[in-house]
């Protein structure tokens, strides 16, 4: 039988740190911790609370599984879901699953094995599997923990989840692009198999269709969120001359990859392109022209997530529900010439 004391060994750490890193006692950095979640999976060790002399099967502690966590969308969620984490008495062990749905199970079974009293998951499984996904998770191994979906709106009989519609709201940039004279809309989404970048593009199809405009294969392309790969597929599609007369990213790093493309071909944004983003990351408004862009409420998706979390920790009987919070569209200048942009510092 794996204990504690071979978990240490593994990691080359003392016993004490491990059981730092289950508690959440005292601060454990995070390539110590990570040593210690990778030992504990490669040795399939599982926390015996008994044993370990506990009162209460609470370990005080909530899981959270990202994408990625060196997103800068991540940035604010992680924020929220500390602070109020914190204010509750509760710890965070954080891990990412580098957009592989293998990784995120391997991350959850992990979690389970730490014996979390929660989880909070951006999921990237398919958006086609996504039900029965949160199915198997409402159901793990016959043992219930309390799941909270980001991003994803999903079962409300099965799980709790806290969103923004981003279908509603891709539509309202189509339609603001359309307001503009704009016909022929570049499209720049991000991995279509997830929810909300599906939903995003359906937002944007709906619009144009709603505006009798014939939807264009040609006009929808795919990046991989970075603004590399935006900048690559921008002047990839310059080189051919197209016709386009607007271009919609479904996130801020892939409009801030396309302007920078626009600008390096001569092309003047907004008067001969204008371009729009989604998130409000705070390098939206450091590029030039400052980037129009969805504002989505990250913080305040971290600190529903960890709240309707510790809700159902504390009271298994409450009802699963779906948070859907509000967002904004902050237009700058890179659809409306001489809007002024004020530089957002704070997390500089």
């Amino acid at each position: 039988m794996v204990k504690m004391k071979d978990v240490a060994a593994k990691a080359g750490v003392s016993v004490a740190t491990v059981s730092n890193v289950f508690t959440g006692r005292h601060f454990v950095s995070p390539d110590v911790k990570e040593k210690v979640l990778k030992a504990v999976e490669d040795l399939d060790y599982h926390v015996n609370l008994n044993a370990r002399g506990l009162k209460t099967s609470r370990t005080k502690t909530i899981g959270v599984v990202l994408p990625d966590i060196t997103k800068l969308f991540f940035n604010e969620v992680m924020r929220g879901i500390l602070e109020c984490a914190e204010k509750h008495g509760y710890r965070i062990i954080v891990l990412s699953s580098y957009f592989d749905f293998t990784v995120e199970r391997e991350c959850i079974s992990s979690l389970r094995g730490l014996n979390v009293d929660g989880i909070i998951l951006d999921s990237c499984c398919d958006y086609h599997n996504l039900k029965s996904w949160a199915s198997e998770l409402a159901h793990y191994e016959g043992r219930y923990t309390p799941i909270v979906f980001i991003e994803n709106a999903m079962d409300d009989n099965l799980v709790s989840s806290v969103t923004i519609d981003a279908y509603y709201w891709s539509s309202r940039v189509t339609k603001y692009l359309l307001s503009l004279g704009k016909k022929r809309i570049l499209f720049i989404s991000g991995p279509l198999s997830l929810r909300q970048e599906h939903d995003r593009l359906e937002g944007y199809k709906q619009a144009l269709k709603d505006a009798g405009i014939k939807i264009q294969d040609s006009l929808i392309l795919k990046s991989d969120f970075s603004s590399n790969s935006s900048y690559d597929i921008m002047n990839g599609l310059l080189s051919k001359s197209p016709k386009f007369d607007a271009v919609q990213a479904s996130n801020d790093e892939a409009a801030i990859g396309a302007l920078k493309a626009l600008n390096e071909h001569g092309i003047i944004v907004p008067e001969d392109i204008p371009v729009c983003g989604f998130d409000n990351l705070f390098p939206s408004t450091f590029v030039s022209p400052g980037l129009t862009t969805v504002s989505v409420p990250r913080r305040e998706i971290g600190s529903e997530a960890a709240n309707e979390c510790i809700h159902h920790i504390e009271d298994p009987s409450l009802p699963h529900r779906c948070v859907v919070l509000s967002a904004e569209l902050v237009k700058r200048g890179s659809t409306e010439s001489g809007a002024g942009t004020t530089w957002d510092l704070v997390y500089w």
